[in-house]
């Protein structure tokens, strides 16, 4: 768990999180209380972060290293420092729709969605962002089939 200082209004994990689009615009109080809920982490290369099918129920933000976001034994993204995932796995309990895979030692952060459920109640513009950012992820897949 990521150490926070009283009063501070800013620390590196705070700094991550606003850079996150869904959590744009949240205040750096709102921020420092979603910090202190997640926990650090650290992957070797090549190491899973995630499996396809597993249902944990983790989102995860990078602060340092890459990753390959894998579905069916496929490529179809590579991830970097302050980009994120799992944000489906915020919002149902389904299984992982992709595996993701350390390709260089990655430093990471997690968000457990039982810990973030209450958060979602209280704060509808979290909820809100992540509504349209499954929108969004929507659109562009079926503009794919086109």
């Amino acid at each position: 768990m990521p150490k926070l200082r009283s009063g501070s209004p800013a620390t590196p994990l705070v700094d991550l999180l606003a850079a996150v689009p869904l959590f744009a615009g949240i205040s750096k109080k709102k921020l420092a209380q979603l910090a202190a809920m997640c926990r650090e982490e650290r992957f070797a290369p090549g190491a899973a972060i995630v499996t396809q099918g597993d249902m944990s129920g983790r989102f995860y933000v990078l602060a340092e290293g890459s990753a390959d976001v894998i579905v069916r034994g496929h490529v179809v993204a590579s991830l970097g420092p302050r980009q994120y995932f799992g944000e489906y796995a915020l919002l149902d309990r389904a299984p992982r729709s992709a595996s993701v895979v350390a390709t260089t030692p990655v430093h990471a952060y997690s968000l457990a969605s039982i810990t973030l459920r209450p958060v979602l109640k209280e704060e509808p513009e979290i909820t809100y962002r992540l509504l349209l950012n499954a929108c969004e992820r929507i659109r562009a897949l079926e503009s794919s089939f086109v």
